[in-house]
């Protein structure tokens, strides 16, 4: 029984009021549930959703605002519903009913606030965001339960002792929800698979798989149609494909890349630059209704780790076919844009193309060449860099935000811990291809969609940051001393500004960062609202077909603009919503599996450096304890207020810092500190350290 029961009950009846016990007896509760059943009550009357009338009778007290969106639970047991166009919505323990972590719910707006912000209860469980669960097996009191990692229900998951035994107690295991049970009993569960010890760091790259419904492989019809699809194409000239094998075209991608899906052009012109951005013609191998397309579609992206990748389509196109390999001819779309020699775009114009890659350069390659300043390359290569960068100095003028934020990557050994581990580097080549990129997405986000009667499509779009995230960020930088931003109606020159401002600040990563989680998160819409980070009045992804739907789909549209510049799309708006909405909800679940690998990679190496001091900066403080990063390898760690010596330590909300009472010591936000590993909890995900005296 949960408030969702009494309410869909009470709702359904509006007027019609009921005796405590008349109304547990129209709702079955039983006589041992009678207890919990008027502690909801109660709650529901508190809160103002229900009514106590005369004599004591309940009524529902009339419609609350609701508004839908996805549950993520914290935990502490409480959690926050993402809804569109408002903050997120507080929903207390007590209001979350039988929802878990991740499914798709309708909540009530309540007349009190959490904080400032709103808060809400869950009325109805709309869509399970998933029903198979991993964690490790648990023997309570005789019964088998499922310990979880992350947080995902307030309550147990009872395993069936059918296919396990006492040898699996500790083990990982996948597992398949039978029933979700009644919102206050334990949820029920069938293991599935057992994937082995969580000691074992060679389960990592498994466990996240499962963990996140993620497969390598598949289907085999899914395989069969891909490889016949390969045998009906024919790649080589055709009348509605122009020859541009002629062209000098160079692809730039990391060393471990095994798919390349754009590669780029630069040809000297009378008046300037004709820049060529070719991208895979992946669309023609992969049909609408067909077998892989449905398939990329519920992938909605390829998802990389260190130990191997889940690809959204089959290694028969993503690596073979519809890769731009070096020294044979395939198919593109390509994009060839006209620029001054200042980078101004004079022209633009799109063309479904035959391309033959003449060479595969890797990010470090180029920055040596460059680096180097002679070779057969040397002249392009350079010309490209002056190109792009005065593409990304026009675009910084105009107000785009350049965050410069690294990427955490690993070395492994041959049992799975990372041996080493190391930020990634942002070179001149990898600005190379970023500049290139920005350009062609903003061209056919401005170009295509134009040329149709109604301007439907699929944008990335970056919405202003919110007024709220904008005052705790000013709040917090006026505490460091450092310039804060508007209250109201911040552009996004001035978030760059900022940022260019933190250049030569001890403060600088930590201000990126905190500045970044301030920001709205980009997503698909078919509807355009701008992109607020970069400072475009359009933008979408074009460039990745072989590894983001929502390129695939933009692909369809402009080969359709190409057919027929001024009919109706064919794919209907509805259908563009939908992938749309698929494309981000698959893209935040692919992000939040690579930052759960990551994460248990990250501890995996801590292990190993327990006892070892580092420098570190305090990346977060609450009035439990210091975050510290390790400045080297950019992980975190928790230093316990407890475990502060010298003093006794409070919060103190105006410094963002710990201060002793009796001595005045500041522990602050962006203050350099060295520590020692003290231990590590895998299962757990915390690593905790200790603060090392100078």
């Amino acid at each position: 029984m949960t408030k969702a029961d009494i309410l869909d009950f009470l709702k359904s009846r509006q007027g019609r009021t009921y005796r405590r016990k008349d109304l547990a007896r129209r709702l079955g509760v039983k006589e041992h549930q009678y207890a919990a059943f008027r502690r909801l009550l109660t709650g529901l009357i508190r809160e103002g959703v229900i009514t106590q009338q005369r004599g004591g009778r309940l009524a529902y007290a009339g419609s609350a605002e609701e508004v839908e969106g996805v549950l993520e639970l914290t935990h502490r047991g409480f959690g926050f519903v993402a809804v569109e166009g408002m903050d997120d919505v507080f929903i207390g323990f007590r209001d979350i009913g039988g929802a878990a972590s991740g499914d798709l719910v309708r909540i009530a707006l309540l007349k009190e606030k959490f904080g400032r912000g709103p808060r809400g209860r869950v009325t109805k469980v709309l869509k399970r965001g998933r029903s198979s669960l991993v964690g490790a097996v648990e023997r309570i009191q005789g019964k088998y339960e499922l310990a979880l990692s992350a947080p995902f229900a307030n309550r147990a998951v009872r395993l069936d002792p059918a296919g396990i035994g006492k040898e699996d107690v500790g083990a990982l295991v996948y597992a398949q929800v039978t029933d979700w049970g009644d919102g206050w009993g334990p949820i029920k569960a069938r293991v599935q698979e057992v994937i082995g010890s969580p000691d074992d760091p060679l389960t990592d790259f498994k466990f996240v798989l499962r963990q996140f419904d993620l497969e390598p492989d598949f289907p085999p019809a899914v395989e069969q149609e891909a490889a016949s699809q390969a045998k009906r194409i024919t790649i080589g000239p055709g009348p509605d494909r122009l020859d541009l094998r002629s062209l000098t075209v160079v692809t730039i991608d990391p060393a471990s890349a095994r798919d390349f899906d754009d590669a780029v052009s630069l040809e000297r012109r009378k008046d300037g630059w004709e820049l060529g951005v070719h991208i895979a013609d992946v669309s023609l191998f992969v049909p609408p209704g067909s077998a892989t397309d449905a398939e990329a579609f519920q992938r909605g992206n390829s998802v990389y780790f260190t130990e191997g990748v889940v690809p959204m389509l089959p290694h028969i196109l993503s690596s073979d076919l519809c890769s731009l390999k070096p020294d044979e001819d395939r198919l593109a779309v390509s994009v060839l844009i006209n620029l001054s020699d200042d980078a101004e775009v004079r022209n633009a114009r799109f063309a479904r193309t035959l391309i033959r890659s003449s060479r595969r350069f890797t990010y470090t390659e180029v920055h040596e060449i460059l680096e180097q300043g002679t070779g057969k390359w040397y002249s392009l290569l350079a010309s490209l860099k002056k190109l792009t960068r005065q593409l990304f100095q026009d675009r910084v003028e105009q107000g785009s935000v350049d965050f410069d934020i690294p990427e955490i990557l690993f070395k492994l050994d041959d049992y799975g811990v990372p041996h080493i581990i190391h930020p990634s580097q942002r070179l001149d080549s990898h600005r190379i291809v970023e500049e290139c990129m920005l350009l062609a997405n903003r061209m056919v986000a401005e170009r295509i969609p134009g040329g149709k009667p109604r301007r439907s499509f699929i944008y990335r779009i970056h919405d202003e940051p919110g007024q709220e995230q904008i005052a705790k960020l000013s709040s917090l930088l006026k505490r460091l001393n450092l310039p804060g931003l508007p209250a109201r109606d911040v552009t996004s020159k001035e978030v760059r500004d900022l940022l260019l401002a933190m250049e030569d600040s001890p403060y600088r990563d930590l201000i990126e960062t905190i500045t970044l989680r301030s920001m709205a998160k980009a997503i698909y819409s078919a509807s355009n609202r701008g992109h607020f980070g970069l400072a475009f009045p359009a933008y979408t992804h074009f460039t990745s077909p072989i590894r983001r739907y929502a390129d695939l789909v933009v692909h369809r549209l402009v080969i359709e603009h190409l057919t027929a510049p001024r009919a109706p799309w064919t794919i209907t708006e509805k259908s563009l919503e939908k992938a749309a909405n698929q494309c981000t909800q698959r893209e935040l679940a692919a992000l939040e599996a690579e930052r759960a690998y990551s994460r248990l990679k990250e501890l995996r190496f801590l292990a190993t450096q327990v006892d070892k001091t580092f420098d570190g900066i305090i990346s977060g403080v609450i009035p439990k304890g210091l975050f510290v990063q390790i400045r080297e390898f950019l992980v975190d760690g928790f230093i316990n207020a407890d475990w502060l010596e010298g003093d006794e330590y409070a919060f103190d909300e105006s410094l963002y810092a710990l201060k002793g009472r009796r001595f005045n010591q500041v522990f602050q936000l962006g203050q350099e500190v060295r520590i020692r590993v003290r231990d590590v909890s895998i299962e757990k995900r915390f690593a905790n350290f200790l603060l090392v005296e100078e």
